[in-house]
């Protein structure tokens, strides 16, 4: 199993907080109306970080090379804040992305009753990787998994992550 993780992924979290909060986020009726492309997640979700926050997303990036994360290469990586709340708990589903590597940054505060669950093929649990704040985890696209334990009723108190999906050009 890939599975890569980094603690303290952001140096200032606390300095860009309220400029992550202030990204604007869709549901995904909205986001399928405006964009013009299918979507299928709960929750809420911006736009691609390139568009709706260019420096947030230029952030990340740099972060990636800076610490090395990713082996050499070139990557095209997609960025979107996303929300879940408590409402979306029975929304979620055992999924796996068309992309080399997904990851996920945890960005609201450590809920240790959530997180991201990774499966085998016959979907037994091989992974439970807890949401602390500011973890960066990264994995393949081709593992089954899902998120768990969305929680809270606002972007102040909900399940808050930095989506990302990651192939190599």
């Amino acid at each position: 199993m890939k599975l890569i993780q980094e603690e303290k992924f952001f140096s200032n979290l606390n300095l860009i907080l309220p400029e992550i909060k202030k990204v604007k986020l869709y549901n995904q009726q909205d986001f399928i109306s405006l964009r013009k492309q299918k979507a299928n997640w709960p929750g809420l979700r911006s736009f691609p970080l390139n568009e709706s926050c260019p420096i947030l997303h230029e952030l990340i990036i740099e972060i990636f090379n800076k610490k090395k994360i990713l082996e050499k290469g070139s990557y095209k990586i997609a960025s979107f804040l996303h929300l879940r709340l408590e409402e979306d708990k029975k929304k979620d589903w055992i999924h796996q992305d068309e992309d080399e590597l997904a990851a996920l940054i945890y960005i609201s505060k450590t809920n240790l009753d959530s997180g991201t669950f990774l499966f085998d093929d016959k979907d037994n649990l091989i992974n439970d990787i807890k949401f602390v704040q500011n973890r960066l985890i990264i994995f393949s696209g081709k593992y089954r998994h899902a998120g768990y334990g969305h929680h809270g009723s606002s972007i102040d108190d909900g399940r808050l992550t930095i989506n990302l999906f990651i192939n190599k050009v």
